[in-house]
């Protein structure tokens, strides 16, 4: 079977791919429609993938994609069903991807299989509750090695390329290294800059509500709370250099 043009990836998952970057056997959690791991053995950028989803339906998606964009290596996949983590052997995947959903959830994920989780490389892409799923990573002895910030479609996403190292931290959720991590649009690389404006834009409007809401009730704890954003957007201004 002849394969068909390989589909582009939505930018954010072109992020994914590019902070992956090349490994022995692939995982991808949740995986849905499978172009990721599609594009990773196509590209030869992994040896092998492992595709898992909770329902049968996305994988069966799944299978369809790989036999009309890569059947030529379809021997290379290996899809399956299940919750998480569970579905994978010990030392079986030296690069599991966990995207796409919210960052409480992928906390349940890695705590439900820490074993499976330690082994390798984590990139995760969640899509809320970033600073929250930061400190879990740091309270459980996880090092977030590197960071990226995307704005795709109207949405600003963080990118995170983590390793189990056994030091754990304790971080508060309300600081800035919770809220925009260590590493976007820090040093040189300042492709991070419009990810961290769209968190401060965020952060703005958050302040602009609260600001204008009846003081009448929990006076102190809407008091604290403005100046904790006002501290957050203070933070980000100051690493955007505006």
């Amino acid at each position: 079977m002849k394969r068909g043009k390989l589909p582009p990836l939505s930018k954010r998952l072109e992020a994914v791919k590019e902070m992956v970057g090349t490994c022995n056997t692939f995982a991808d959690i949740g995986s849905d429609h499978a172009l990721l791991p599609i594009r990773m053995v196509a590209e030869d950028l992994c040896g092998s993938a492992i595709v898992t989803d909770l329902r049968k339906g996305p994988l069966e998606t799944a299978a369809g994609n790989i036999e009309r964009y890569c059947p030529e290596k379809r021997d290379r996949f290996s899809l399956r069903q299940g919750s998480g983590l569970s579905v994978l052997k010990k030392g079986e995947a030296d690069v599991k991807a966990i995207c796409g959903m919210g960052g409480l959830l992928i906390a349940e994920i890695i705590a439900a299989d820490l074993d499976i989780s330690a082994e390798g490389r984590l990139i995760l892409q969640p899509n809320t509750s970033l600073p929250e799923l930061r400190v879990f990573l740091w309270g459980k002895g996880f090092s977030i090695k590197n960071e990226a910030g995307i704005l795709d479609a109207g949405h600003a996403y963080a990118l995170m390329d983590c390793v189990y190292t056994g030091e754990k931290r304790t971080v508060s959720r309300n600081s800035i290294e919770a809220i925009a991590g260590e590493y976007i649009g820090r040093k040189d690389d300042k492709s991070g800059i419009p990810y961290l404006k769209a968190l401060e834009k965020k952060y703005a409007a958050a302040l602009e509500k609260i600001t204008c809401a009846d003081d009448s009730k929990d006076f102190k704890g809407k008091s604290e709370r403005r100046a904790e954003l006002e501290r957050t957007i203070e933070e980000i201004r100051r690493i955007t250099g505006t």
